[in-house]
């Protein structure tokens, strides 16, 4: 608690670089990994919605049940990202409702990418930390 209340303080004062994917809460009821195909399929779906303009610096991957919709991850992390000077990003490819991606920037040019991808059982996130190269 400690450690996200100065993490939050110090990206609104512009003092942190990146975003820390450690101090990011798992999805509920989150198991951590994804499988290869997981993966890529994960980092097919950022570079689609982000046309180039984001390189992924670093991730972390969750297994996800059913019972767990898109937009509470995306919300969880949106109200995350806000209180640590983030603001959300229109990404390029975007289209809500098919493409389950949102993306927060820091001051900096750095910020996190989250996306999902769906699945019978559930589906696999990921947090992805990323530097934006647009404007």
């Amino acid at each position: 608690m400690l450690k996200a209340a100065l993490l939050s303080l110090l990206a609104f004062l512009g003092l942190a670089r990146g975003f820390d994917l450690a101090s990011l809460p798992a999805p509920a009821g989150a198991q951590p990994g994804a499988s290869a195909a997981e993966r890529q399929a994960l980092h097919a779906l950022a570079q689609d919605v982000s046309k180039g303009t984001l390189t992924v610096e670093g991730e972390r991957l969750f297994k996800v049940g059913k019972g767990l919709p898109w937009v509470a991850v995306a919300k969880r992390i949106d109200n995350i990202a806000r209180q640590r000077g983030a603001a959300s990003v229109a990404l390029p490819g975007a289209d809500p409702g098919k493409k389950l991606a949102q993306a927060w920037r820091t001051r900096d040019g750095h910020g996190v990418l989250v996306a999902m991808v769906p699945s019978p059982a559930g589906g696999t996130v990921a947090y992805f930390a990323v530097r934006f190269t647009g404007k």
